[in-house]
């Protein structure tokens, strides 16, 4: 397992591996939004109290001075509006920075009186924001949370606010950031860790050790999934499954850490011969390997099946008497199909299979269709 310290960086509370940042971020996506659009209901529901707690007992600066509520109110709809129309991570996020720069403007340009319920109740909404930010990278956090709260705090210097009051408001929202801040770095940093231990342990369970291809499990599960897909489209779908020839003959003429090495060249072999995205290969186990060709008709799968061949040829003829490629030879069988709802991919690999028990039983180190069998 990967340390934790190799794939974060403690005091960001960011993975290491932007690849890796990005797929956490896309994860974050639906949680982002919901403590969005539950942050824009608070800030609603906030404003509209006060604009009506104002507006019944009379705004110090007459009706102008309900206009923070109201534009504040406003904004927190139309993020909800905007948010709930996104698309990807970063949208969601430069709608919340827009949504906080409004804020902040408002809240200095036109910042309303403040009460101790006002008060308390802009700490819940400072709390709930920190949570929401749980889920952005920490700096972001750290820098919006405070802005949030100061904002707030300058704007009701601008109302007459005595000074035990505004004591009062500085000491409860500090506290409220301070503590959330330290909870959101650990909250962050423990979603981020549990997110690259489980693809570290995916990975692990779906990769081969010795080749570092992906396993049968994996094998199946693209197989499935790339059926399916062709049955959508209408799309051909092509397999090769490859069968290293006397493989236990090998491993007692080289042993073991021979045979190793013989797979591992395979493996070489049949990721050099993947040219196209979709395209997967894959070690079935023991000395069988297995190549998934999305979009490949039957003519297409043989070519690429005798080049593959042609390769594990030059390989060893080029290869030292004792090496163990040097007795290397690949016999493989091949089979494509338009997949069709209702068919069974399992046929599609089975057909193949057959094709390769007759290069094996006509002599080894060919390649035969099923379309010869």
């Amino acid at each position: 397992m990967v340390h934790p310290l190799a794939v974060l960086n403690r005091w960001t509370a960011r993975l290491a591996d932007p690849a890796q940042e990005e797929r956490f971020l896309a994860t974050q996506l639906p949680g982002l939004r919901r403590d969005v659009l539950l942050v824009c209901v608070l800030v609603l529901v906030y404003n509209v109290v006060f604009f009506v707690v104002n507006l019944l007992r009379g705004p110090a600066w007459g009706y102008v001075g309900l206009s923070d509520h109201v534009l504040v109110g406003s904004a927190a709809v139309v993020l909800a509006v905007l948010v709930r129309r996104t698309r990807t991570y970063r949208t969601t996020a430069r709608a919340l920075v827009g949504g906080f720069g409004v804020y902040a403007l408002v809240a200095l340009a036109l910042g309303g009186d403040r009460t101790p319920t006002g008060w308390v109740l802009l700490s819940l909404q400072t709390a709930a924001v920190l949570c929401l930010h749980a889920r952005l990278p920490f700096p972001v956090t750290a820098a919006l949370v405070p802005a949030w709260s100061v904002a707030s705090l300058l704007a009701a210097t601008t109302s007459g606010v005595d000074d035990r009051d505004m004591a009062t408001a500085v000491a409860l929202v500090a506290s409220v950031v301070a503590v959330g801040l330290s909870a959101a770095h650990r909250v962050a940093t423990q979603a981020r860790l549990l997110f690259a231990r489980t693809e570290e342990l995916e990975r692990i369970s779906t990769q081969d050790p010795v080749t570092g291809l992906p396993n049968r499990r994996a094998w199946e599960a693209a197989l499935h999934r790339e059926w399916d897909r062709a049955v959508r489209t209408g799309g051909p779908l092509g397999v090769v499954v490859v069968d290293v020839d006397h493989f236990g003959r090998l491993n007692e003429g080289f042993g073991h850490p021979g045979g190793d090495r013989a797979l591992v060249e395979v493996a070489g072999l049949l990721t050099a011969a993947l040219h196209r995205p979709g395209d997967l290969a894959a070690r079935l186990g023991g000395d069988e390997f297995g190549l998934l060709l999305p979009g490949a008709d039957e003519v297409g799968t043989e070519q690429l099946a005798g080049r593959l061949l042609a390769a594990a040829r030059e390989l060893r003829t080029g290869a030292a008497p004792g090496d163990p490629v040097s007795a290397l030879t690949l016999s493989l069988g091949t089979h494509a199909t338009h997949p069709v709802a209702g068919g069974s991919a399992a046929e599609l690999v089975a057909a193949a299979d057959t094709a390769l028990y007759r290069a094996k039983g006509g002599g080894r180190d060919q390649v035969v269709g099923a379309r010869e069998v």
